[in-house]
């Protein structure tokens, strides 16, 4: 079975500094604190079983993961 990616990324842009969650590179929120990205993620990737959750720093390298269901 294929996990569902989510990934929470920090993102410029000219008119504010934002961090998003995204799954399969679409854009499903926007937040300005990276715990409230982390946490809608989180709740996204929990109901949408097996996926796993990919949390970026601001810099853009990788800070975590977590997996959800299967094969954790």
């Amino acid at each position: 079975m294929v996990r569902k990616r989510y990934v929470v990324r920090f993102r410029v842009s000219p008119d504010s500094l934002t961090w998003l969650v995204e799954c399969e590179g679409e854009v499903l929120s926007r937040h300005c604190r990276k715990r409230d990205a982390v946490r809608e993620a989180a709740g996204r990737a929990r109901t949408t079983r097996p996926s796993v959750l990919v949390i970026h720093r601001i810099d853009g390298t990788r800070s975590g993961e977590r997996r959800y269901g299967r094969d954790q």
